[in-house]
């Protein structure tokens, strides 16, 4: 009996213990909700992170977000009509936003977590729209308060959201030359952009150096920066810049360097040439309006010969006389007619086209004097004076 009774009071104290520590719980409970109700929002503490240089979007853009979820500000506002689920779902919806995680401290300060997208690189398709791409493959849009400085890529086949096959291998392949080169910073320096050809390869464009680096697709594409960096060491700094027109990376072990050939340098050469009949052309047309200025020329005529008188009654010396005047008059004659014929000619040659400038005034020719012919005539003989004595 004794033993019975025992047995029921320690069964008694124990239930009595579970019902005190049960009713001391939930009273704490009670009084923990009842001041978590009475409190409010001191603040609002916002970390943003997952990125390195380009922030897309700011604590501004967060709040706006909460704000809006909430009906108002949050700051003084009880605890308990603040709903972290929903705010934690309207900021994850934003495309910039990756992750966002909610809560309160001890201080009642709302504590809001934002990991970031971060673009790796930016792409242009085929059509000219262009769309930043993360780590994860997804597809972020332009922003209108900043422009991220990442490696570009032009040509991409599609505008389309949902890709085939062919196109996500190339996005994924986009994705490690994005991060190479975005880690880089000579290659970030060096390369200008990445073109797409229609097979799906890599061409870049560098900076420095006028070729074109053949790049393939991205495998070992650690290994072929390698190679075009050693290329750069040993080669070019040597040769210069210019030497090559074309640098093949697509062979595994080696780099095939393609000179500059005899078309490129036709095509040099033809281009010299356009140039050379543009010049021509404007020289003609400043030609056509330029004035012709001609010699003024003095008349071809004979007739201004002065013959030398003829003595008379000099019957000794009149033929010889007469003979010597006639071919020094012959002679003089065609000394005259070379003359005549050397000024055309010069004439001709002494042709000058100039430009008419705009105070030029065409000089007004001297007129020749005109000549009179002199008769021939015979002169009388002058007869010595008669002497006195």
């Amino acid at each position: 009996m004794a033993i019975n009774s025992k047995y029921k009071l320690i069964k008694i104290l124990t239930a009595l213990v579970w019902f005190l520590l049960g009713s001391g719980t939930i009273v704490l409970l009670v009084a923990a909700i009842t001041k978590k109700n009475n409190e409010h929002c001191l603040k609002t503490n916002i970390d943003i992170s997952g990125v390195q240089n380009n922030f897309f979007i700011d604590k501004n853009d967060v709040i706006k977000i909460m704000q809006k979820t909430n009906g108002g500000k949050l700051e003084n506002k009880p605890v308990y009509k603040i709903d972290l689920a929903s705010m934690e779902i309207a900021l994850q919806k934003d495309q910039w936003i990756r992750k966002a995680k909610l809560f309160f401290d001890n201080n009642n300060v709302l504590q809001v977590k934002i990991s970031e997208r971060e673009p790796i690189a930016r792409i242009f398709t085929s059509s000219g729209s262009s769309f930043y791409m993360d780590s994860s493959l997804t597809r972020l849009p332009l922003s209108d308060k900043f422009s991220a400085r990442l490696p570009v890529f032009t040509n991409f086949p599609t505008d389309l959201m949902v890709l085939t096959k062919k196109d996500s291998n190339l996005l994924q392949q986009i994705k490690m030359v994005g991060e190479f080169i975005g880690a880089n910073p000579f290659w970030m320096a060096q390369i200008e952009q990445i073109d797409i050809n229609e097979n799906g390869d890599f061409e870049l464009i560098p900076k420095i150096g006028n070729q074109i680096i053949h790049f393939g697709n991205a495998d070992d594409y650690r290994e072929k920066f390698a190679k075009l960096a050693t290329f750069y060491r040993q080669v070019e700094a040597v040769t210069g810049w210019n030497k090559y027109s074309a640098i093949d990376l697509k062979y595994k072990g080696q780099v095939i360097g393609i000179k500059r050939g005899a078309q490129e340098i036709k095509m040099d050469s033809l281009q010299a040439v356009q140039i050379m009949k543009t010049i021509i052309a404007n020289a003609q047309k400043h030609t056509n309006d330029s004035t012709n200025i001609q010699l003024i020329q003095p008349a071809d005529d004979n007739s201004s010969i002065n013959e030398p008188p003829i003595i008379d009654n000099v019957p000794d010396e009149e033929v010889n006389t007469e003979n010597k005047v006639e071919n020094k008059i012959n002679g003089s004659i065609s000394t005259k007619n070379k003359k005549s014929e050397t000024q055309k000619n010069a004439g001709n040659l002494t042709a000058v086209s100039v430009s008419k400038p705009s105070s030029f005034k065409k000089p007004n020719p001297v007129p020749l004097k005109k000549k009179t012919i002199t008769p021939l005539q015979k002169p009388k003989a002058v007869m010595p004076s008669k002497s006195d004595y």
